[in-house]
């Protein structure tokens, strides 16, 4: 077992990297280059894009000069078959939870408790389906089409370019942006000083799931949107719920040892959403 020094330091240094080095290098991007805001805005992406690029290069970076592969960082994407196996056995349930994003807004104390249960609920039906080695589910594929369908015959709509936009937004910027970060590198790390002594449906855990969802809500309560510039909101009732809902990627992770799952699932039902919506 590591000290408890040992481990006191490897927090600090997950809590300066998520809200000190990331920010303040994305910070740095724009003061550089102030056009690339104005060309983010222009092309339709509704989130800092350049954020999370650096929010997926700085773990790469960390992983070289600590000589660590990006695989023990979570960055693997080896057995492609087995997590997309696990990705369309989570699908359905996932999408599903997300659908309370658009009936409630994020920061809303009323609905908080809801999404606390649902996400909840989410992650006992996901360690109940994963129980045994998942196969591919053709009601995965099947509902991801429907709900597909209807942005894709309207592909010739003029605002196609939008959706698109917002589409990467979630896919590939927050999705793999934010997963990379927490569950990547953030959980990663920690779980090199803290043991995991406990046991969730078979899947091994430990303390640094529960700091890695800490710094998870806290990011959502508005830290590094104010370090940014963006805005200077405080929602307390979104960063209570995402801590809730990062439990389940931080299992989904632990489970299948990558971030690849994890990452589709946070970002796939919101971009695919996106694409939908504005054609409903």
């Amino acid at each position: 077992m590591k000290p408890i020094l040992s481990k006191s330091l490897v927090v600090v240094e997950v809590t300066f990297v998520t809200f000190a080095l990331v920010p303040l290098l994305s910070l740095g991007v724009y003061r550089l280059f102030p056009a690339l805001e104005t060309w983010q805005t222009q092309a339709g992406f509704n989130v800092p894009i350049f954020f999370y690029i650096i929010a997926m290069a700085v773990p790469l970076l960390l992983a070289y000069v600590r000589r660590k592969s990006p695989a023990e960082y979570g960055i693997d994407f080896h057995n492609a078959k087995y997590h997309l196996d696990v990705m369309l056995t989570c699908f359905i349930p996932v999408a599903l939870a997300d659908t309370l994003n658009v009936v409630f807004t994020a920061n809303s104390w009323m609905a908080a408790p809801i999404q606390i249960t649902v996400q909840l609920f989410l992650l006992f039906t996901l360690a109940w389906l994963l129980r045994r080695k998942p196969s591919a589910k053709a009601a995965g594929i099947l509902g991801m089409g429907i709900i597909l369908a209807p942005g894709l015959a309207r592909a010739a709509d003029p605002t196609v370019g939008k959706a698109l936009s917002l589409f990467l937004n979630y896919a590939v910027f927050v999705g793999f942006g934010e997963e990379i970060l927490f569950r990547g590198y953030t959980e990663s790390r920690l779980n090199e000083v803290f043991d995991r002594p406990f046991k969730f449906f078979g899947v091994s855990f430990g303390w640094s799931v529960l700091v890695t969802n800490l710094l998870f809500g806290l990011m959502h309560v508005g830290v590094i949107r104010w370090i940014l510039g963006i805005n200077y909101d405080v929602t307390l009732a979104w960063g209570c719920w995402t801590m809730f809902s990062g439990l389940v990627f931080s299992f989904l992770r632990e489970k299948t040892g990558s971030i690849y799952v994890p990452a589709l699932l946070h970002g796939l039902p919101q971009a695919i959403a996106s694409v939908v919506l504005p054609f409903l």
